[in-house]
């Protein structure tokens, strides 16, 4: 009878790890396909964020094409 119990109670707790690592899984899922979507983002500066300064040239580089390249001059980043 011992045996009986001890082998439902492994069985049991077996399955609840089983279920706490799944639920686990998707929220890291979950995580993961948000920070792609966030690292795949294209983000470029503005140039209108720079500040006014007569001895520099403000520039923001687009990161995949260079004709939508800004630039400001006399500001500073």
């Amino acid at each position: 009878m011992r045996k009986l119990i001890f082998s439902l109670l492994t069985a049991l707790l077996l399955v609840a790890a089983a279920v706490v690592l799944h639920k686990t899984n998707i929220g890291n899922q979950e995580l993961f396909q948000a920070n792609v979507e966030a690292l795949t983002a294209i983000e470029q500066p503005d140039v209108n964020d720079c500040i006014d300064d007569p001895n520099y040239d403000c520039e923001a580089l687009h990161p995949t094409d260079p004709s939508k390249d800004q630039y400001r001059q006399h500001a500073r980043w």
